[in-house]
């Protein structure tokens, strides 16, 4: 295996850059493809959500597996399950069969992202947390794109993972393989109480943003949005997704991670409301701004009150993926009830309730606001 003192930067952030912008048109075309399968597969909407949850599972199986760290889980074995995982979609053998590939494309997305943050951590030195958050933001540029080109192959969701599958295997030849296998550690700390609510911030954060990127182009369609015109909509949110994420880099040097996740989950309770009262499509696109920013602050606060220890760091990257897998099932159950079109309610009351328990903590806790710039 190649020594990693022969990495090649250049051919590392290429690699990176491309496998992020890839993993990125996964969760847009999962969102915007549902009706079809609805169509294609005959099911009922909160069947087409086990796509999502599918999709989750897939990855929290992987970052369990690899808190053991095994060397032979790799940058390269992510993007041959993702390619293979979208040709078994695109070709829709069954329903059955395109859960699996769904599975498999979670489990090189899962993979993806614990391998290149921490390479890009490690192997760029002092510039390692700067291309940390470049490598992350380029992850929007997918998530922008896979809607237009669901919309440029007529609404059907086939020559897009064909597209998916195409670019993961060819990526194969660009990674350069590292020697730095995934650092895993045996055994697991258990969290205090006052730790563990760092964690149901995390899975709610995240399972308010698979709410609204995987549910809400279904939920406009409801609501009357024509289909070609529900994925134009997605496009145009994850614009502001990516807005909101690369925002942070401003944002964060004046304002404490807490408070700003308090912040995002305040804009999306507003914009959800907007969007629920009959101002769906504009409400929906300018949601994605505040959604983009509740992963990174949630991840932030998460991480400053839970310290340095990686168990736990593998704690938070688990809790996002269990929030990504059981989140739509539980949303499935609920909105078979109430109807898709109620979504845009249920994530404003999940993000009000997740924002008063948050205020609470922050004014216990005493968080300062941190007005001021800070340096760097």
């Amino acid at each position: 295996m190649t020594d990693p003192d022969t990495t090649n930067p250049t051919r590392l952030f290429a690699a990176g850059i491309l496998s992020f912008v890839l993993i990125g048109l996964l969760p847009a075309l999962y969102g915007v493809s549902l009706p079809h399968y609805t169509r294609a597969f005959a099911l009922a909407e909160a069947e087409a959500g086990w796509l999502l949850s599918a999709h989750g599972f897939g990855a929290l199986a992987i970052v369990l597996v690899g808190i053991a760290g095994p060397r032979w889980l790799n940058w390269r074995l992510s993007l041959s399950l993702i390619g293979g995982g979208a040709a078994l979609v695109a070709f829709e053998p069954a329903w059955s069969l395109v859960l699996a590939g769904a599975v498999a494309m979670g489990m090189g997305f899962g993979l993806m992202t614990a391998i290149v943050n921490r390479r890009f951590l490690q192997e760029f030195g002092s510039r390692g947390p700067a291309m940390v958050g470049l490598v992350n933001s380029v992850y929007g540029i997918g998530a922008v794109t896979s809607p237009i080109l669901f919309v440029w192959a007529g609404g059907s969701p086939r020559a897009v993972f064909v597209l998916v599958a195409v670019l993961a295997l060819a990526l194969i030849a660009v990674v350069q393989p590292s020697g730095r296998g995934l650092s895993g550690q045996a055994g697991a700390r258990l969290l205090s109480l006052r730790q563990s609510p760092a964690l149901i911030f995390l899975f709610f954060a995240v399972l308010l943003e698979v709410a609204m990127f995987g549910l809400g182009p279904s939920a406009l369609i409801e609501l009357g949005t024509q289909e070609l015109a529900a994925a134009k909509l997605t496009s145009g949110f994850f614009v502001l997704f990516l807005g909101g994420r690369l925002s942070l880099y401003w944002l964060s040097r004046w304002f404490g991670p807490g408070w700003l996740f308090l912040a995002s989950l305040a804009g999306t309770v507003g914009l959800c409301v907007l969007a629920a009262g009959g101002v769906a499509g504009p409400g929906f696109v300018l949601a994605g701004f505040p959604v983009g920013t509740l992963f990174p602050t949630a991840y932030v606060w998460g991480a400053n009150r839970l310290g340095p220890d990686p168990r736990l760091s593998s704690a938070m990257i688990a809790a996002c993926q269990l929030a990504a897998a059981i989140g739509p099932l539980i949303l499935g159950l609920v909105l078979a009830q109430t109807g898709i079109g109620a979504l845009f309610w249920i994530v404003a009351a999940l993000a009000l309730g997740t924002g008063l328990w948050a205020l609470g903590m922050l004014l216990r806790l005493r968080d300062p606001v941190r007005l001021g710039r800070q340096p760097g």
